[in-house]
């Protein structure tokens, strides 16, 4: 083999394998250091891309499953207030049935009417002033026609939810029953040939008919009739509250669905990203040492060729 001094090869040679060792060491660390198997583009130019398009579905995933929770929320805000209601309707239909029964002096049902008027009211109170948040969830502009509920990660019907608006329309009790008056002693003085002589306080009667387009009063029917009128819109009433109960039930399961397909969706794609993205230390720790052990070897060596052209002072 030739002696020479110009250039030495094998320290080219050694240097490269150092550099690399040094490089590999590096890498090694910062991907312990960090977690992450991808630092730069370079490393993995479609897992990059890849790994940001999960990234994307992530967030989008968590941000759609805080969505399904207040819609849910929204929804069991609503449904306790139509419970209330509810359970004053059902109230005053059981007064009215009660009223309606030949026992009872005028006194009697003079109290039962109170706490019909108090119940009545109550009802439009909440009517009014049931809120989620800023929204008026019942005769509110805002939920005329109906909530879309963002259920998924992309755009799209298929990832919302609707309820219908019928579940917000107002549950002013005239609204719901038909009648803009309703008075127990009304209906328990009436009498077909003395109506406007013997109506309590004066007040009339009044329900819509059943086209809806107009009114019945206290001219039309006898007491008997009157009161099964009122009781019949009572369970108008109930019907109308049951049916909104019928929307939350129905979209509520469906936020159940959609929340546990959302929650195995981010498992999934967690795992996946995982894959791509995440560093194996155990790996990474055992490239740490090899490239170490070659750096050292690598330093000494290099020291030994460096000094390899001084053989030529001997021929001198």
């Amino acid at each position: 083999m030739a002696v020479i001094i110009n250039t030495n090869v094998d320290s080219i040679k050694i240097n490269n394998i150092l550099n690399r060792a040094t490089t590999g060491m590096s890498k090694a660390m910062q991907r312990m250091s960090s977690g992450l198997q991808i630092l730069s583009a370079k490393d993995d130019a479609a897992g990059t891309v890849i790994s940001a398009r999960m990234e994307v579905q992530l967030n989008g995933n968590q941000i759609a499953q805080k969505n399904v929770q207040n819609a849910n929320a929204l929804l069991s805000t609503a449904e306790g207030n139509l419970d209330v209601i509810e359970d004053n309707i059902q109230r005053i239909r059981d007064l009215t049935l009660q009223a309606k029964n030949g026992t009872y002096s005028f006194e009697e049902i003079q109290a039962m009417q109170d706490e019909v008027e108090q119940r009545i009211l109550e009802i439009n109170r909440i009517d009014e002033s049931a809120m989620f948040s800023s929204l008026k969830l019942f005769g509110g502009e805002e939920l005329e026609e109906g909530a879309t509920f963002q259920v998924g990660t992309n755009s799209g019907d298929e990832n919302t939810i609707k309820a219908n608006g019928d579940l917000f329309e107002s549950v002013n009790f005239s609204q719901m029953t038909g009648t803009t008056s309703f008075n127990l002693m009304s209906l328990a003085r009436l009498n077909k040939d003395e109506a406007g002589a013997k109506l309590s306080g004066g007040k009339e009667m009044t329900f819509k008919d059943e086209a809806g387009t107009g009114t019945i009063t206290t001219d039309d029917y006898t007491k008997e009739q009157f009161f099964d009128a009122a009781i019949d819109a009572m369970d108008a009433a109930i019907d109308n509250i049951t049916h909104r109960k019928s929307i939350i039930g129905s979209a509520g399961n469906r936020m159940d669905s959609a929340y546990a397909t959302l929650t195995i969706q981010h498992e999934n794609l967690s795992s996946a990203k995982s894959i791509i993205t995440d560093a194996d230390i155990a790996a990474q720790a055992s490239e740490f040492t090899q490239q170490s052990i070659l750096q050292q070897v690598s330093t000494s060596l290099l020291a030994q060729a460096n000094q390899a052209p001084s053989v030529a002072l001997s021929l001198v």
